[in-house]
């Protein structure tokens, strides 16, 4: 992440102020719907707001743009945290996770593919 804009919602969402780094994250518009990292951050404001879904779907796309160890281990938590440990347990491993990922995108009819 080397977007400074990024990093500091990084920072305020590490001292969880989550509200803040949610006001600031809506600031950044359209330009980054296609960013990973951008994505990434959405999904871990909803994660912390207790949002499950929305953090899941937002951390889905974001994979269409990075397949980053970081987006992996929070889609990871909260499939924990949702009582879907088989599935957390396929996304943690790094040989499962691909396989996992992709039947799950098939599943689901609201992700976007490429």
């Amino acid at each position: 992440m080397k977007d400074n804009q990024l990093l500091k919602i990084e920072k305020l969402i590490n001292e969880k102020k989550v509200e803040e780094a949610q006001l600031e994250l809506s600031k950044l518009g359209q330009t980054y719907d296609k960013n990973g990292d951008y994505l990434y951050l959405r999904g871990k404001v909803f994660y912390h707001n207790k949002l499950y879904y929305a953090a899941l779907d937002a951390l889905l796309i974001a994979l269409e743009f990075n397949q980053e160890d970081k987006i992996y281990n929070l889609l990871s938590e909260i499939y924990g945290v949702l009582g879907n440990n088989d599935l957390k347990k396929r996304i943690s491993d790094s040989n499962l996770r691909a396989e996992a990922i992709k039947k799950l995108k098939d599943q689901l009819t609201g992700i976007y593919k490429k």
